[in-house]
């Protein structure tokens, strides 16, 4: 297995919630830190009309295991 690739992947879909998503990111971070294998978050802005993306790109500054994408418009939770 390469050792880049992680163990596990947290696929979370995102609309308008820039005032939640850093806490988000401190909870998931600190519960996978316990698991103590490799992880990722892939968050999917579904087209967001608030700061939500900005939060994105910067956890994802701050972290590179952090994944952000942004939907053109909001096509609903089940396709982010």
């Amino acid at each position: 297995m390469n050792s880049d690739c992680p163990q596990i992947s947290i696929v979370i879909p995102v609309y308008n919630e820039e005032e939640i998503l850093p806490k988000l990111y401190e909870r998931l971070t600190a519960t996978m830190e316990q698991m103590g294998r490799t992880y990722e978050f892939i968050l999917v802005d579904d087209g967001s009309l608030d700061r939500s993306f900005e939060v994105l790109r910067s956890l994802r500054e701050k972290d590179k295991r952090v994944r952000a994408m942004q939907l053109a418009r909001n096509f609903g939770q089940t396709a982010a």
